[in-house]
């Protein structure tokens, strides 16, 4: 298999597939034009989604801090173009930069507990970071001035360029992620999730390498939420909330964590239904029975189900050991890959 064969093979299906979607909602958007502010939302629920199933998904590890990560991206670019008259894509590098720092900075300690209670902790990590912005005065208050935060340049307030704006990183983050999972610290992630002590003596950096992932989904969040600012013009405590995080680890938990699309149909579902829905309370009972019925007899999520189950099976990222053997990573065992 050539080199663009091998590229090919390992993202084709899922971009292929994502790229139908994409075209579909894009046509139905000429005869609606709600459906592109709703595939906005779908695409910026997708951003924060689809690196938490990496997290989660390939490494086993659960973060319910998604929001908190937006909010600190959205409030970083909100600061400096309202207060500082900084470029929204100047802003792009703080937005992102900062949570993935802090991400990185308060990783190790709180990596090394178990799932629940690292659960709780990034909870905890949304609270503090909720309360800060309420409690934050003028500098931290509802951005929306005369003008509101600017536009980004290249979509303004078209909603068809925010469909276009949204899907176009979407798809640049899927494409990452399946490459990611296919290199070294892909197959050391997965070892990791498979057993730590098993990882470690293989030779792989365990503390680093859930460090660095758990950054680089912060810093995805970060890009979602710098999106969400520059598009909806307005950000507020409550924007990007304890209550988005936990929408967000459900996407994933009810697409299926250890499937590259299964966040994208999780934010899809999500947001379908919670328009389709009349209020929050009914919101509230039917995806709490439907997160237990799932959990129950669906535990890898929607896609592992019969129908879908091609599905799943073309756009799992498969780990290969790397050629040569090089590196402290490659001595992974192949059989560390995505579990079916």
């Amino acid at each position: 298999m050539t080199r663009h064969q091998g590229f090919a093979h390992k993202w084709g299906s899922t971009a292929g597939v994502l790229i139908a979607c994409f075209i579909v909602a894009t046509v139905c958007g000429q005869f609606r034009g709600s459906v592109y502010t709703t595939s906005t939302t779908i695409g910026i629920y997708a951003l924060l989604a689809v690196p938490l199933g990496m997290l989660y998904g390939q490494g086993g590890t659960v973060s319910l801090a998604q929001g908190a990560f937006a909010a600190i991206g959205g409030y970083s670019t909100a600061i400096l173009s309202t207060r500082y008259g900084i470029p929204p894509m100047a802003s792009l590098l703080p937005a992102v930069l900062l949570p993935a720092l802090v991400a990185f900075v308060i990783s190790k300690p709180i990596l090394r507990l178990p799932e629940l209670s690292l659960a709780l902790v990034t909870l905890s990590i949304g609270t503090v970071v909720e309360v800060a912005l309420q409690r934050g005065g003028d500098f931290t208050g509802s951005f929306i001035g005369i003008n509101g935060i600017p536009t980004l340049p290249f979509i303004g307030n078209s909603r068809i360029g925010a469909h276009f704006a949204v899907w176009a990183l979407v798809l640049v983050i899927v494409i990452g992620y399946v490459n990611y999972m296919s290199s070294p610290r892909g197959l050391a992630l997965n070892a990791i999730r498979t057993d730590h002590l098993l990882a470690r003596a293989m030779g792989v950096n365990v503390p680093f390498d859930l460090a660095m992932m758990f950054s680089i989904t912060a810093g995805v969040a970060g890009l979602g939420g710098w999106f969400y600012a520059h598009t909806i013009g307005y950000v507020a405590p409550d924007s990007m909330s304890i209550a988005m995080s936990a929408n967000v680890l459900f996407m994933v938990v009810l697409g299926g964590r250890k499937s590259v699309l299964g966040p994208i149909v999780g934010a899809v579902f999500f947001t379908l239904a919670s328009d389709l829905l009349p209020g929050t309370e009914s919101q509230g009972m039917f995806f709490g029975t439907l997160l237990v019925l799932v959990l129950l007899f669906s535990p890898d999520g929607l896609l592992s189900l019969r129908p879908l189950g091609w599905l799943r099976a073309r756009n799992a990222p498969v780990a290969r050991p790397p050629a040569g053997g090089g590196g402290n990573s490659a001595h992974v065992a192949p059989t560390a890959g995505v579990a079916p």
